[in-house]
């Protein structure tokens, strides 16, 4: 199934800059593996040393966050949108 994945501005490096790219699998974690075989590299700024999602990395799959779902193991269908949100922190005391 192809899925456009929104890439955080934290992440465009890896991908020379795009705010979307376009993956197949048939879950979140098939997504996410490919795009670390057209980006090498981007599994480490998403998975802690584990290889699990860390809590500061939410991802969202047709706007509902995934954990509310099936976590990695959410089925996807072609035409959907995931979005790679990381927790940004910063401000003024």
């Amino acid at each position: 199934m192809s899925v456009s994945i929104y890439i955080p501005s934290p992440f465009r490096s890896i991908t020379g800059s795009k705010d979307y790219i376009s993956a197949f699998g048939n879950t979140v974690e098939d997504i996410l593996e490919s795009i670390e075989d057209q980006y090498p590299g981007f599994s480490h700024l998403v998975f802690d040393e584990q290889h699990k999602l860390p809590g500061h990395i939410n991802i969202y799959l047709n706007n509902q966050e995934i954990h509310e779902i099936e976590g990695l193991q959410t089925k996807v269908r072609s035409g959907d949108q995931l979005a790679i949100i990381p927790a940004l922190a910063g401000g003024t005391m």
